[in-house]
């Protein structure tokens, strides 16, 4: 065998696993991007430090919290450290609060302070909070009528998820977290 052709042939097999490394890397960044959908690097920041459900913010102290307008539910989750019929959270270790999900038409949700009345549908929020927002279907598994519109605050730790009708545009409940919500 030639000296140029084996030369010619490791070249072109070189070539082969070069471009077969380069479509694989290309699909795990597009991959990784599509599970990571909401990523801090990809959507633009919305300011949600004003955003208070009956007044109560992520990071307050939990056992400071006024709850007896609330309706206690038997239901316990055991992710929750508090439960209600209108709204659930919970806090870590230093009883801060960092996670609530609530009945959006049960309780007062203001987004922000300039905020004077309520807003009950989606394209209502979008208007306030801009259009700095990713969307999904909401937990898919079960049925494609709700759909989720997520906005992020990396600054201050805010993530929002609004589940809204895929109809009538409804506003039904408002989870708000110190992470990420999937």
């Amino acid at each position: 065998m030639k000296k140029g052709n084996k030369k010619s042939n490791f070249l072109k097999k070189s070539l082969i696993y070069l471009a077969f490394f380069a479509i694989l890397l290309f699909a795990t960044v597009k991959g990784t991007k599509y599970y990571f959908y909401d990523s801090d690097l990809t959507v633009k920041q919305t300011d949600l430090s004003g955003l208070t459900i009956d007044g109560i913010k992520l990071k307050d102290i939990a056992a400071d919290v006024d709850t007896s307008s609330y309706n206690y539910t038997d239901y316990t989750e055991p992710s929750c450290n508090y439960n209600f019929k209108e709204l659930s959270y919970r806090s870590n270790a230093e009883d801060q609060i960092e996670y609530i999900v609530a009945d959006y038409k049960k309780v007062n949700v203001k987004f922000n302070e300039e905020q004077a009345e309520k807003l009950y549908r989606i394209s209502d929020v979008w208007k306030a909070l801009g259009s700095n927002y990713t969307k999904d279907t909401y937990k898919p598994e079960e049925n494609n009528y709700w759909r989720i519109c997520r906005y992020t605050d990396s600054k201050h730790g805010i993530y929002i998820g609004i589940v809204y009708s895929r109809y009538n545009n409804d506003i039904a409940k408002i989870i708000v977290s110190t992470r990420k919500i999937k």
